[in-house]
């Protein structure tokens, strides 16, 4: 059995390793199909979920600050924590924008890197935007912003991806029960305590169950190309050369509708993204970010003028956003925003922003938040 346990230990080595994916940048991953369990993850690693029938959605916060005024690479609402910021503020006014560009992964403005490419706001946008009246522009910002505040948009495409993909993820189950059962019994070494002949049996269909699978495997590579030629991508993606290469490695193909999903859900506000897919305790979290980062951002160093004109203007748009899309949601921000209980007798005042509570009369966090008082409640 020394040769099964060698090609089960690759098999599932390679299972473990594949669907990982290293992101450019950190953000959240929400894993479901599971029932109603979801996990949400922030980091730069994305992983997959273990069962065939799961699916990954992935988050990115928002890079970027529109306005009528112009363009800054300042973020406002971000839902992750530490939340990413530039090395340097850069603002564009509208009518000083001549090219835009996209390159390794960054927005360039003039032949200068701006912002992350996310696909919140993409180059052909924002050239198209410099290149509109004022008239005609401020209603295509406000077009731009509103896209990412459809929840049920996301959420749409979810029950068509499952939808799509039932066959392909049935085939896989069975791949993924299979070896798990040959791997109990070669590791447990279950031949050794079945009678002789049922131990010769077994031993003698072992590779026949082992081609049975494969047939399975490619039943599933084979519907699930047929389902991604019906899963129209509204990003970017490399499905088909995926595909082709999970046909080849079966350990690739035991997560067959992740795969399919990848560029299939459209950009989504960070917020948005989480109240679609997301758990509760996930969903408020992201909540609570978005909402502090918006009312309570953190100092800035040598912020230029315009850019504080641009980030004034676009933090009010995605708040009055948010706070609709949370009252949809039956999140109140009142009871998301309310004060902490005080850690310990001598806290007085605490950080509105992260929360962090102090026990002296500072007037400001160290991200320079001004501290609001802490209130005692009386039980």
């Amino acid at each position: 059995m020394s040769e099964w346990m060698t090609v089960l230990a690759v098999f599932w080595a390679l299972w473990a390793l594949d669907g990982a994916r290293l992101r450019p940048r950190s953000g959240f991953t929400v894993v479901g199909g599971c029932g109603r369990w979801r996990r949400a993850f922030q980091g730069k690693i994305s992983l997959p979920g273990f069962w065939p029938g799961s699916w990954r959605v992935q988050l990115d916060d928002v890079p970027v600050a529109i306005s009528p005024v112009g363009v800054s690479n300042r973020p406002a609402g971000s839902i992750g924590r530490p939340d990413e910021r530039p090395a340097r503020i850069v603002a564009w006014r509208w009518a000083e924008i001549r090219e835009v560009g996209v390159a390794r992964g960054w927005i360039f403005i003039n032949g200068a890197r701006f912002c992350p490419d996310t696909g919140h706001v993409t180059a052909p946008e924002l050239i198209a935007l410099a290149r509109l009246a004022p008239a005609e522009r401020d209603p295509r910002i406000a077009g731009v912003i509103a896209r990412w505040f459809r929840p049920e948009h996301l959420r749409r495409r979810l029950r068509v991806l499952v939808a799509r993909t039932a066959v392909p993820v049935q085939f896989n189950a069975i791949v993924f029960l299979g070896m798990v059962g040959i791997t109990v019994y070669v590791v447990g070494d279950l031949a050794s305590r079945l009678p002789e002949r049922a131990s010769t049996l077994l031993a003698e269909w072992l590779p026949w169950m082992m081609l049975g699978l494969f047939a399975a495997h490619v039943a599933a590579v084979v519907f699930a190309w047929r389902a991604v030629r019906r899963l129209k991508p509204v990003t970017a993606q490399k499905r088909t050369s995926t595909l082709l290469s999970a046909l080849l490695l079966p350990p690739q193909a035991l997560r067959l509708r992740a795969l399919a999903g990848e560029g299939f859900f459209p950009v989504q506000h960070g917020a948005a993204g989480m109240v679609a897919a997301g758990s509760g305790r996930a969903v408020c979290a992201a909540a609570f970010n978005a909402l502090a980062d918006l009312r309570w951002p953190a100092r800035v160093e040598d912020e230029p003028a315009v850019a504080r004109e641009i980030d004034a203007w676009f933090r009010g748009a995605l708040e009055a956003r948010l706070t609709a899309l949370l009252a949809a949601a039956g999140i109140s921000t009142e009871a998301l925003l309310a004060p902490p209980e005080p850690d310990s007798p001598a806290s007085c005042r605490y950080c509105p922003r992260c929360r962090d509570q102090f026990n002296d009369e500072r007037g400001q966090c160290p991200n320079g938040v001004p501290l609001c008082p802490l209130a005692r409640v009386r039980r």
